[in-house]
């Protein structure tokens, strides 16, 4: 079988140079001027399933990660409203509870993560990097005091028990995909450039983690896809689509909080500059494109071609994985408070915000 079309948008591996956003395209940035988001829902024909023990499980992870973080009383609030528990419970609907445990300690893990290398330069990113990587590759002899690596020595000795060795390998690649991702990201950020769009695209599909996120849909169905499964062309494409739908979501639905802090590591600011967009039309585009990775992804879905009987039904569960991210995060972001505090429900309704004052990171 081929491999998915993608002519939809630019798509390349090199990594082109950064450029400042000029000036006259933040013009327009008004503080009370009218975001008006694209309907990203409607286009997925995927239902949400929710596992049982969400709940509980959920209530668990909470209190493991708020007694190792030590959090300040702002921070703890904003944990206590990503609610990412909530989100594992859809993504992983059909693991047993140690399972869904691991998935909802890794994924506050990771959006810890994401929030303290939004505030790190690389130097900081690079200690974090090893702290992390270090406990993944020894954990049995790697010793470290962070927050970080005692968080992840937790849930990755639990993991270790069940893994697969190619699950488990995909798994600590891709982390340190993400680390080298997000240190570019910092990069960028202390430059206060912005990359062509061709390269985002490339370099977002690692700063998002999803990688390791789709790797965990394996560890909680006990399946071990064998490597030339999950780098054939069309799985690729199938994880290419996932990937870059839950990302783009991301991006324009944090878009106001993200440029009220001066962050240009977002589709929208790219395409602004990329493609000489105002603001409203540049999220009307990106809106565009992500509502076009579900049909790449039905496209690539058409295209699995057999690997025999038992692995067949092994993909299956891998692709309902992927189908069960791309539905759960579109919903999940309008029920977290990451991105509209506890406005979500109504601006679900309504897809439209009010462009916040840019105060630059706190």
């Amino acid at each position: 079988m081929g491999s998915i079309s993608t002519t939809s948008y630019p798509k390349s591996e090199s990594v082109a140079p950064a450029r400042s956003l000029p000036s006259q395209q933040r013009s327009d940035l008004k503080a009370g001027d009218i975001i008006k988001f694209p309907d990203l829902v409607k286009s997925i024909p995927f239902p949400i399933r929710l596992n049982p023990y969400t709940r509980r499980v959920s209530a668990e992870s909470d209190a493991f990660i708020i007694e190792y973080a030590h959090f300040s009383e702002k921070q703890l609030k904003k944990f206590i409203g990503l609610n990412a528990g909530l989100l594992c419970g859809m993504c992983y609907a059909e693991c047993g509870p140690e399972e869904l445990r691991v998935c909802s300690d890794f994924m506050s893990f990771l959006f810890n993560l994401d929030d303290w290398s939004d505030e790190f330069d690389t130097t900081g990113t690079e200690g974090l990097e090893e702290a992390v990587m270090e406990t993944l590759y020894h954990p049995d002899t790697y010793e470290s005091s962070s927050v970080a690596a005692r968080t992840a020595k937790s849930w990755w000795t639990r993991m270790l028990k069940t893994v697969g060795p190619n699950c488990r390998q995909r798994f600590v690649q891709t982390l340190g995909l993400y680390f080298k991702a997000i240190m570019q990201q910092a990069a960028d950020r202390a430059s206060k450039s912005v990359p062509e769009l061709e390269a985002y695209i490339s370099l977002r599909r690692n700063t998002s983690g999803c990688k390791t996120g789709f790797a965990l849909i394996e560890y909680a169905a006990g399946i071990d896809l064998p490597n030339e499964v999950v780098e054939h062309p069309v799985v690729q494409g199938l994880l290419d689509a996932t990937n870059d739908c839950v990302s783009w979501a991301n991006d324009i639905l944090s878009y106001n909080r993200e440029q009220s802090r001066g962050d240009s590591h977002n589709l929208v600011p790219v395409i602004m500059q990329t493609l000489g967009l105002d603001r409203q039309a540049a999220v009307d585009y990106a809106g565009d494109l992500c509502n076009k990775t579900v049909e790449r992804f039905l496209a690539g879905k058409a295209q699995l071609p057999s690997w025999g009987p038992e692995v067949d039904a092994a993909v299956q569960q891998y692709v309902q994985g992927l189908e069960d991210w791309i539905i759960a995060n579109a919903e999940w972001s309008f029920m977290t408070e990451r991105y509209f505090g506890k406005d979500g429900p109504k601006i679900r309704k309504t897809l439209q915000v009010p462009l916040l004052p840019v105060v630059g990171f706190d």
